[in-house]
């Protein structure tokens, strides 16, 4: 059986945040390990720098 619009809308909604949910997990945990091993806090910068300069790259290109 084929997907509706509003079917493909919600599943991609669900999978959207499933993903903002795993990352956060894995961010938050990175996180935490930092704060007890501080020499980890740059590479963890590094990190979320990366992610926020990937994330708004292709959202510029969705957007367009």
């Amino acid at each position: 059986m084929p997907l509706t619009t509003a079917a493909i809308s919600i599943e991609l909604l669900m999978d959207t945040t499933n993903t903002l949910q795993t990352l956060e997990t894995l961010i938050t945990c990175r996180a935490d390990a930092a704060v007890h091993h501080p020499e980890k806090g740059p590479a963890l910068r590094h990190l979320l720098a990366e992610l926020l300069e990937l994330v708004e790259a292709r959202t510029e290109e969705t957007v367009r």
